[in-house]
């Protein structure tokens, strides 16, 4: 897909048209004639970038008259988009040549709440990158996502200068950047690919759920709960052997098996209070929390950026803040009765079983208390610790429990990964093509060879001189070669992806380069768009091979506001 052209417009009142600027094949200007030439920031040739990026999807729409590095807001701009109802629409096509190519207008409303559409037909957000994952790329299994993709292809930052290169997306962990990699180069089946990146993600899900669960119960490695249990066990074998020796022995024989019995059954009912005892407690430290919360009260600033959020995505939402401030109010309030009628079952719970243990004892109790009659004191004393043994005893076991089952299911995973990466092969073919132009263009814009290579682990690519030689380029003008190299492979893998390239600023890039960047995006059929100060594109034999599409100035800004 190209970009065919980008229309700025009013349509409050009366639609009108604010602005059109055509792009073209090969390389398109967007240039700054402003008087202070070494600012070169104050007539808004970004402003057209973030635009485009705008129509891509980009989240965000503020920046457009926000400074987010001053914390300034254009007011008059601001109202002016308000006011008027602003909209921004790109045209892409698949072809400028073709007269039955495909074409889609992407329109987004710049204002507050603004709706976003394809061809006339409005879309929330999701759907919207969704359509457009399918119209740039085909990709159907919307995996990777579109935004993660587009970002490669139009390196624009909302909020400040763009100078990221193999990491071009904010917070983004390897396993993600890896499977974006994959994709734009094929490296990988792209399902095998996505599996392995969903396999990763649920790991550290796993791991981070772990980390919480022995932050909650207090420990730091499951060995000292493995030694907490066997030392339990082994003091409450002690406190009954001490128990059984105040028993008269005599008796004690002659009601052995009865004893036997009732001693499993009384256990049973021990077991079953130690259980919901622990279970008691869970309830009881959520019920605290809760009741915390709900003291505290919600901090609405955070619940009006949510409402905030979900409105813009959304659209109308048919209630109000208040109603929603309502709602989580009376949601802590059904989360605490909720949990005080479980505390009441588990009580209830509690109370028959010890009411069963009771009547076990009493109907038993000349076979049971076979103990000597100056030994109940000390007999009464080791039961009740006994009992608190035993409590203890049962809450380990639980922790135990469940961090071997987040423990299995982690190894589990790391065995389905493992295999899952044995089938996923990593084809070095793609690679060696990116190279052979990467290295090529690398060297006419930056004056020496570079290339991509696979890493072992971490970060799945990294940069390197093919031979160290005097370089003449900057941090941009490789930026830029590497871009033009992925057109290339992309066109020799006939994969489908958006065949523009768009730049915030070039200010760097010296004029030998400059030449070269030309002379390769006018070789290899795809649009390279970049603002530049007027200064940079005052030669003759280079402004012939290429399109200044739009000159700005303080007289004549995006907006002409």
């Amino acid at each position: 897909m190209f970009i065919k052209h980008l229309t700025i417009k009013e349509t409050k009142r009366a639609h009108k048209i604010i602005r059109e600027i055509p792009f073209y094949k090969g390389m398109n200007f967007i240039v700054d004639a402003g008087k202070d030439q070494e600012k070169g920031n104050s007539v808004g040739k970004t402003t057209v970038l973030k635009l485009i990026d705008i129509c891509l999807g980009a989240k965000h729409r503020k920046y457009i008259y926000y400074d987010d590095e001053t914390k300034q807001t254009n007011d008059k701009l601001k109202n002016y988009i308000i006011d008027n109802g602003v909209n921004v629409e790109l045209l892409v096509v698949d072809s400028f040549d073709k007269k039955d190519s495909n074409e889609y207008i992407l329109s987004v409303d710049l204002y507050p709440r603004g709706k976003r559409y394809i061809n006339g037909k409005e879309m929330n957000q999701n759907d919207y990158w969704q359509q457009l994952n399918l119209i740039f790329f085909s990709n159907m299994a919307n995996s990777p996502s579109f935004r993660q993709l587009i970002n490669m292809f139009v390196r624009i930052d909302q909020r400040s200068d763009n100078n990221k290169f193999l990491k071009f997306l904010d917070r983004t962990n390897d396993a993600t950047y890896e499977n974006i990699y994959s994709y734009l180069f094929e490296l990988q089946d792209q399902e095998l690919s996505n599996h392995i990146l969903n396999l990763r993600k649920e790991i550290a899900e796993k791991n981070k759920e772990i980390k919480n669960f022995m932050s909650i119960n207090d420990f730091k490695s499951i060995d000292s709960v493995n030694q907490k249990v066997t030392l339990l066990e082994s003091t409450i074998e002690e406190l009954n052997t001490q128990m059984n020796i105040l028993v008269d022995s005599r008796k004690f024989k002659e009601n052995e098996e009865k004893i036997s019995e009732i001693k499993v059954q009384y256990a049973e009912y021990n077991d079953r209070i130690d259980e919901l005892l622990f279970k008691r407690k869970r309830i009881q430290d959520i019920i605290a929390d809760a009741e915390q919360e709900k003291n505290n009260g919600i901090d609405k600033e955070v619940l009006r950026n949510l409402y905030n959020e979900t409105l813009k995505a959304m659209g109308d939402l048919r209630k109000e803040f208040d109603d929603l401030v309502k709602f989580n109010d009376e949601l802590m309030h059904n989360k605490v009765r909720y949990f005080n009628s479980q505390l009441q079952k588990v009580d209830k719970k509690i109370g028959a079983f010890e009411k069963n243990k009771s009547r076990l004892f009493e109907n038993h109790k000349n076979v049971i208390m076979l103990i000597e009659e100056n030994k109940i004191d000390e007999y009464t004393t080791l039961q009740n610790k006994l009992a608190e043994y035993n409590e203890e005893l049962g809450s380990n076991k639980n922790i135990r429990s469940t961090y071997k089952h987040l423990e299995s299911r982690i190894s589990e995973l790391f065995e389905e990964l493992e295999e899952t990466e044995g089938e996923a092969e990593v084809k070095e073919d793609s690679l060696s093509i990116f190279n052979k132009y990467f290295s090529q263009y690398s060297e006419k814009t930056n004056g020496e060879p570079f290339m991509l290579y696979k890493t072992e682990n971490g970060f799945p690519f990294g940069i390197d001189h093919v031979k160290r030689g005097l370089s003449t380029g900057t941090r941009k003008s490789i930026i830029a070669a590497f871009d033009l190299a992925y057109q290339q492979l992309a066109k020799d893998l006939e994969k489908k992806v958006p065949k523009f390239i768009v730049h915030d600023v070039i200010e760097t890039i010296d004029k030998v380069a400059l030449n070269a960047i030309i002379d390769i995006v006018n070789s290899i059929e795809c649009q390279y768009i970049v603002a530049v100060l007027k200064e940079k594109v005052q030669d003759k034999k280079l402004l012939e091979k290429s399109h200044v599409v739009v000159t700005l100035s303080e007289d004549d800004r995006p907006f002409k506001n």
